[in-house]
């Protein structure tokens, strides 16, 4: 099954928001990467970064993380990126 690893950023979002996201996402069986942290100082935003190998498709896999970020109420961007599989020689 493809691995897909997305990136995730919310627009004028607080810690609650993000809180949100993340359960959201875990419903759709993604798992973060890393240790999120939420990042609000000086107006930047913070980018979420998980990722989910029970989604089929790519088409699948945005679609979850669409209706995951739009759980928010606040305007997002993503991107999907499916993982290569290793191939050993």
């Amino acid at each position: 099954m493809p691995k897909f690893i997305t990136s995730i950023r919310l627009q004028g979002a607080n810690e609650k928001d993000y809180n949100i996201l993340s359960q959201e996402l875990k419903k759709y069986l993604f798992k973060p990467v890393t240790q999120n942290k939420v990042n609000l100082e000086e107006g930047l935003g913070s980018t979420f970064v998980f990722n989910s190998a029970n989604n089929k498709t790519l088409l699948d896999t945005t679609a979850a993380v669409s209706l995951a970020a739009s759980s928010t109420g606040k305007k997002y961007s993503f991107t999907v990126i499916k993982e290569k599989a290793k191939t050993e020689n």
